[in-house]
Order: structure tokens, then C-alpha cells, then sequence
């Protein structure tokens, strides 16, 4: 009887104890995503200030800025909430119990500089109140909610050159369009590189540093590589990156950035390098070398030379041996 007596104790506690629970407010069978309360006062409520993250993407998330009340459509659901590494979405048709102000948490994004915040694809002003950096991850306050998402900065265009085995380096042409056809830009092309802890590390920045010398005289101050940036001319400028320079990482991002007394001009773009042959650049056989169908092929070459010099030496050895 005690046995049953103290058992039936235990399970009223276990019961009263998982009532005292604090729901979480969500209910979701994608395992990425979880919720929690961000001011929990410890009474069974749901009207507290509701975060919600994708811990699949960097711990991504959405935190609400006022009380959240869940109790009459119940908890979130899979679909209804969406976060991603560059965009944020909330079905504000099913629940707009969370059509409130919030702040978008992106973290894992694939950006080297500062992107764009864009609300339904347009440019969003108005409904984003505050645009934060904070390190790699970028914090953006909402008054309510719909289809956010950032894209890369390109405030101009770049042109490149589709030969970038030309003495090594990728050349290209800016435009900075018709309204800076006036002003006198500086500019200064960057590549990043995306390393094991994702984290952006700057590569190379270019125009490389070293004095141009004339055939007489003194160097050309007037060179890029002299200047230490690419001056503009009617807004137009040719710049360059070091392609055989670059290794060691898999994501690479260009970033060019133009600045005058009053302006600053960023264009970002994703690439993929073409690594030179190891014979014509020695800081890039490593990577080359790496590389599986390169090493096929090398290895083939090596096997075949030294079977060459074996049935070379046999020759020799028959024909002058004695």
C-alpha cells in the first residue's frame, strides 16, 4: 500500500510539475526550428515577448519587440514561420497574432560588406526603423511583418574581362553611371574569403602596392599600383584582382568600393577563381595540385615518364652497355 500510496504522489507531482511547464508557443516538425520566451515571469502564459530561431542557419532569428498572444490560434506551426540565412518570412494571413514589430536576427549570411534590406523585393524604408551590424550578423528592426530578405550591395555596374588567364589577374570596367559622371572617385577592389569557421577573411586587396617604374627616370606616380586606388574618369575606371593570388579558400566575394569627399559606392559579387596551370604560378600549385582531376593526370605523367626513362636505360644499357 505504501508503494502505491507514495507512487501515486510521485505522479501528481510529475503532473502538477509539467503543468507548471511555460509553453513553448511553438510546434514545429522541422527540428531546426525552436522557440523560447525572451521575458519569462514565470506564470503559465503565452503573452510574453516570443523568439523564434533556425538554429540550421547560424542561429537565426526572429524576436518580437512587444507581447506575443498566442491562446487563441495556439502555438506556431511549420510554414507559418520561415528563416533563412538572407530572408525572413511570417504568414501574417494565418497569424496575424505576430503581424508585430520585431527584430530580424541574420546570421550565416552570405555577405562580405553590408547588403540591402528589401521588404516584398523593393528597397524597404519606412518599415525598417533600424539596420545594425554587429560583426557578421545583421540585426534589422521591423513595425510589422512580410517578406524581408538582403541582397549585395551594387550601387554600379562591373564589367569583366572573360580572360582571366591574361597575365594573371581578372581585369574589369566600372561604370558608376550617368550621375557621377562629374565626380573624382577612388576606388579599391577587394576579394574575400570565406574560411572553415565562415567567417569572411580579407584575401587580397588590390591595386597591389609597388612602385611602376619608367624605361628613365623616376616611377609613375600616376599608376594605380603608385596611387594605392584606381581613380575614375567620367565616373569610368579599369581596375584588376590578382587571380593566381588567390587560394586556400572555396567562397570567394568581390567587393569594390568607391568613395568621394561625400559619397560611398560598394558593389559585392560571389565568384569562382580559375587557378593557373602549376607550372606558370608556384603560390598556386598547392591548390592545383589538390585539385582531383589534376592529380589524375599528373600522377598518369609521372608513371609514364618514369616507365619512359626505365625502357630508355634498358636501351641504353643493351646498346652501349657492352
Amino acid at each position: 500500500m505504501k508503494l502505491i500510496y507514495i507512487s501515486m504522489i510521485l505522479g501528481l507531482m510529475l503532473m502538477t510539475g509539467v503543468m507548471a511547464v511555460e509553453p513553448i508557443g511553438v510546434d514545429f516538425t522541422d527540428s531546426c526550428y525552436v522557440g523560447d520566451w525572451a521575458n519569462t515571469d514565470g506564470n503559465i502564459s503565452t503573452t510574453n515577448d516570443l523568439r523564434i530561431y533556425n538554429t540550421c542557419v547560424a542561429d537565426s532569428y526572429i524576436e518580437w519587440n512587444d507581447s506575443v498572444d498566442l491562446t487563441i490560434l495556439g502555438n506556431v506551426t511549420d510554414g507559418e514561420v520561415e528563416i533563412g540565412p538572407d530572408y525572413m518570412y511570417v504568414d501574417s494571413v494565418a497569424r496575424p497574432d505576430l503581424d508585430f514589430a520585431a527584430t530580424l536576427h541574420f546570421s550565416g549570411h552570405s555577405f562580405a560588406v553590408a547588403p540591402i534590406v528589401l521588404k516584398d523585393g523593393i528597397l524597404c524604408a519606412s518599415s525598417c526603423t533600424d539596420v545594425q551590424y554587429v560583426g557578421g550578423a545583421i540585426e534589422v528592426d521591423v513595425t510589422g511583418f512580410s517578406n524581408y530578405s538582403l541582397v549585395a550591395r551594387r550601387d554600379f555596374e562591373v564589367f569583366s574581362d572573360q580572360e582571366p588567364e591574361l597575365d594573371a589577374k581578372v581585369y574589369q570596367t566600372i561604370d558608376l553611371g550617368a550621375s557621377n559622371r562629374g565626380t573624382e572617385f577612388a576606388c579599391v577592389v577587394q576579394i574575400f574569403g570565406r574560411n572553415d569557421a565562415s567567417q569572411w577573411v580579407l584575401v587580397q586587396t588590390n591595386p597591389e602596392r609597388k612602385a611602376i617604374g619608367n624605361v628613365f627616370g623616376d616611377p609613375d606616380t600616376n599608376q594605380p599600383e603608385s596611387l594605392g586606388y584606381f581613380p575614375t574618369k567620367n565616373g569610368v575606371a579599369n581596375t584588376y584582382f590578382r587571380d593566381h593570388r588567390i587560394h586556400g579558400y572555396n567562397d570567394f566575394e568581390l567587393v569594390v568600393q568607391c568613395t568621394s569627399n561625400s559619397t560611398k559606392l560598394v558593389y559585392e559579387e560571389s565568384i569562382s577563381t580559375r587557378y593557373l596551370p602549376a607550372s606558370r604560378a608556384l603560390v598556386s600549385r598547392g591548390v592545383w595540385l589538390t585539385d582531383g582531376t589534376n592529380a589524375f593526370y599528373l600522377t598518369v605523367w609521372v608513371i609514364g615518364g618514369l616507365f619512359a626513362l626505365w625502357i630508355g636505360g634498358m636501351v641504353w644499357r643493351r646498346s652501349f652497355g657492352g
